[in-house]
């Protein structure tokens, strides 16, 4: 019986706070309390009380944070994805929507495709008028110290970015290892991907100066490397690559607080993780 998580919430702004309208779950996926952070925003904690994903499963995540809200949104461990024993790869779908004013920080931990995994995912941001988001992704080659670095099948994760009802943003990356000789070749020589998506109509060349710089002098001591772009309607795009998967989601995670201040105007928060 294939596994079909789901959790659908819904977060709202009254009185100067946040607060958790609507939560509907199914098994293996649920949530812990929310919390509240130092601005008053929302903390959300996703809980998977299942392996991870085997072949067939499929994980849905959907939120919406209403005008003026604000959600900080993380799971408790790494996604694993287990081997994929039939052609059904396993999936995970995650849809947001940001209305006017509020403020979405996705911060998922790192994906890991075991040895054989057949893995599809899809997140799809849809952003209104003054909306903002950080949303990021870690995705490693495997369970390097098991000797699996790119023994899946195939890998997938798309990214679409929706302002109103117009696309403005599509990423994908699609890895099938034994279809290509070494990955390293095409990852340039590295192994570990992160990205960071920032979305915001503040977004100026002056932030992506700064992001520049910063990857510059953060990036090279730790054998890592990282480029950021401008996309043409609001919002920037950071990507790092590296041979770590902590030293990459250490960069990411570290570039939050500047983000916070620099663009989105808003004091960094201490997270309980």
């Amino acid at each position: 019986m294939n596994n079909s998580g789901r959790w659908s919430g819904q977060v709202a702004y009254v009185d100067g706070n946040s607060y958790l309208r609507k939560s509907a779950q199914r098994a293996p996926l649920k949530v812990a309390k929310p919390f509240r952070t130092d601005d008053g925003g929302m903390s959300i904690y996703l809980m998977d009380a299942s392996a991870g994903l085997f072949n067939g499963d499929e994980q849905v995540i959907e939120c919406v944070v209403e005008a003026g809200a604000s959600l900080y949104l993380t799971n408790q461990s790494s996604s694993k994805i287990h081997p994929s024993l039939s052609p059904h790869p396993s999936r995970q779908v995650q849809r947001f929507r940001v209305m006017e004013g509020a403020l979405l920080e996705y911060l998922p931990e790192p994906l890991v495709p075991f040895r054989d995994a057949n893995y599809v995912g899809d997140t799809i941001v849809q952003m209104e008028a003054g909306a903002q988001a950080f949303v990021t992704e870690v995705i490693t080659p495997g369970r390097v110290a098991r000797g699996e670095q790119f023994a899946y099948k195939r890998l997938r994760s798309t990214l679409s970015v929706y302002w109103g009802s117009r696309l403005a943003a599509w990423d994908t990356l699609n890895l099938e290892p034994r279809r290509h000789a070494d990955l390293t070749h095409m990852l340039g020589g590295y192994t570990h991907v992160g990205t960071l998506w920032i979305l915001s109509e503040r977004v100026a060349w002056e932030h992506l100066d700064l992001l520049q710089g910063w990857l510059f002098q953060h990036t090279g001591e730790h054998h890592l490397y990282g480029g950021v772009s401008m996309l043409q309607n609001h919002g920037i795009v950071v990507r790092v690559l590296g041979h770590s998967v902590q030293r990459v989601q250490a960069v990411l995670l570290s570039l939050w607080p500047l983000v916070r201040r620099e663009v989105f105007g808003r004091d960094p928060i201490v997270v309980r993780k």
